[in-house]
């Protein structure tokens, strides 16, 4: 009869231990989940500055821009059309347009140089490594731009603040010269 009893306790204690072990099981699975998500979480935390910090540079070093500007002087007008390009470290500048000299004809202009920049102190430092200016002759409207524009290994330093998601102003000299709206395929 005890034969009996002990193995009718035994069956017993193995039918409760199927019956509660998903319990005991399912505990731990929870703390293991619990853990999982506390330090996913964490890494998430601590990776999404980072992620930020990496697009805003990555936004900062490359966009295009376009602007129009029109530079008045006491009797001549330059109207121009610029194309500004940053890609990580190396940008380059494009212009054409009209140069008008009081009542004489429009002269075309164009212009394009490639350039190396960097930032320091929030402000950008751009270097010419070439330039190709229309028109080859000294006009004296044209003689006021910036060595940068003219001449190779000239720098320039210049704010790019951004106005907004879509555009900049470009500033020189604590003066904005002109607003820079960003290319679309940017």
């Amino acid at each position: 009869n005890r034969e009996y009893q002990s193995s009718y306790v035994i069956k017993h204690l193995i039918a409760l231990m199927h019956i509660a072990g998903p319990f005991f099981i399912g505990r731990n699975i929870m703390k293991t989940n619990k853990l999982f998500l506390l330090w996913g979480a964490i890494l998430i935390a601590m990776a999404t500055p980072l992620l930020c910090a990496g697009y805003l540079s990555y936004q900062r070093n490359h966009f295009t821009c376009d602007a129009h500007a029109i530079i008045v002087d006491e009797d001549a007008i330059m109207d121009i059309i610029t194309n500004y390009s940053f890609d990580g470290g190396s940008g380059s500048y494009e212009s054409s347009g009209k140069y008008i000299k009081g009542t004489q004809p429009a002269l075309s202009t164009s212009n394009n140089v490639s350039f190396n920049y960097w930032y320091e102190n929030g402000k950008m430092i751009m270097v010419s490594n070439d330039t190709n200016e229309l028109p080859k002759r000294t006009e004296p409207l044209l003689d006021q731009m910036p060595d940068f524009y003219h001449l190779r290994d000239r720098g320039i330093s210049i704010d790019i603040v951004r106005a907004n998601a879509a555009s900049y102003y470009f500033v020189y000299g604590h003066t904005p010269v002109f607003y820079c709206t960003k290319s679309r395929n940017d």
